[in-house]
């Protein structure tokens, strides 16, 4: 009988230290849970706000995130709140911007310039757009001797029917001598304006190092290439 006890009691001592083992792991098990599970959620449910950014970078112009047309509604939106009238005249080099004020811009990251004015006024409105926001505006008067003045221009509309710069892009790219196919990060600077007496928009393209000179002419519409003065 003593022996039998002491079986007995040796036995319970080997079952309270299982128990006490199970207990002293049981924590162990929890956090390796806990790190696991959520290591595996993670690159399937993270989206980065960089990356969604990026997904709207144009291939073909490095220095801008989001495309002319894709930022024209914006504009178009915020200047109809200025004024229920105001007419679209195009788009404004980011250079033209910069001489007429007189200030330097952040030429990695361009904005684009969207023109307005309103039947029979002189004044410009300028909206700001720059990857997908609206940053600024400004009532002014851009000189002639840097933008041809609104009585000289046609309105474009309240819907955009061109085609869009990386399009134009992609059409000189194909050109004899195309300076972006030599350079392909080259800061292009874009103006669009329908010169009164013609027949469509026309997009006007220039290496934004040297304004001196046109790079490329093309209408807007039907994408055929003017000759470059």
């Amino acid at each position: 009988m003593p022996h039998l006890r002491r079986m007995s009691r040796d036995g319970i001592t080997i079952v309270r230290w299982l128990l006490l083992l199970y207990i002293m792991l049981l924590p162990a098990c929890r956090n390796v849970t806990t790190v696991t599970v959520p290591s595996l959620i993670t690159p399937t449910t993270f989206n980065s706000p960089m990356q969604d950014e990026t997904s709207l970078h144009s291939t073909l112009d490095a220095h801008r995130f989001v495309t002319a047309a894709e930022s024209f509604p914006l504009a178009y939106e915020t200047a109809k709140a200025w004024r229920q009238d105001a007419e679209w005249y195009g788009i404004i080099p980011f250079t033209s911007i910069e001489r007429a004020f007189a200030i330097p811009l952040d030429n990695s990251d361009p904005s684009w310039f969207f023109r307005f004015g309103v039947p029979g006024g002189k004044t410009d409105y300028i909206v700001e757009v720059v990857n997908g926001k609206v940053v600024g505006t400004n009532e002014t008067m851009i000189p002639g001797y840097i933008e041809p003045l609104l009585e000289e221009l046609e309105p474009l509309g309240d819907k955009w029917i061109m085609m869009d710069n990386v399009v134009v892009l992609e059409r000189y790219l194909k050109e004899e001598n195309s300076l972006l196919v030599q350079y392909p990060h080259m800061l292009v600077d874009y103006r669009l304006a329908k010169p009164k007496g013609q027949l469509h928009p026309v997009w006007t393209l220039y290496n934004a190092q040297n304004l001196a000179k046109p790079i490329f002419i093309i209408d807007a519409i039907t994408g055929k290439a003017l000759s470059v003065e």
